[in-house]
């Protein structure tokens, strides 16, 4: 469809309407950046996540992707050799942390709701990344005098 019909549509209103909802940057980015689908397949499918999403929600009220933070700019950086501060460590710590609970929350009702477990059965839980900064670094985002031998003399 061309921009002129989505414009007629109000197709950018409806996405800042649902963007509006989000809660999460990285979520709100998504919304925003939705366009309409043409295959008649993929439109089910994402009917049928929406559908089992909202039926989650109505039957677990207090359900949540938990406490994380929008990582991937700490992430890019990482991935260029940068040095990341230790506050920035400890969101990428408990975001992994809340990520691998996600799934496994989702794993554990993966018979009543297939369809948010297809998209969370893709979640790679880290555990090593998230080991290894709680080794170097106290809750309070203090380095840790075993955070390496050096440190520990």
């Amino acid at each position: 469809m061309d921009n002129k019909s989505l414009e007629m549509l109000e197709f950018p209103k409806i996405k800042e309407m649902l963007a509006g909802f989000t809660s999460f940057s990285a979520s709100r980015d998504l919304a925003l950046n939705l366009q309409p689908q043409a295959d008649f397949e993929e439109v089910r499918l994402l009917l049928r996540q929406s559908a089992e999403a909202r039926h989650l929600l109505s039957q677990q009220p207090e359900f949540s992707i938990g406490e994380i933070s929008d990582i991937r700019q700490a992430v890019k950086m990482a991935a260029r050799g940068k040095i990341l501060e230790p506050e920035t460590l400890l969101q990428i710590q408990h975001t992994l942390a809340a990520v691998r609970q996600l799934r496994r929350n989702l794993g554990q009702q993966r018979e009543q709701f297939p369809q948010l477990w297809g998209i969370a059965r893709g979640i790679v839980e880290l555990h090593q990344v998230e080991k290894s900064i709680a080794s170097c670094l106290a809750p309070t985002g203090e380095l840790m005098d075993s955070a390496s031998p050096q440190l520990a003399w």
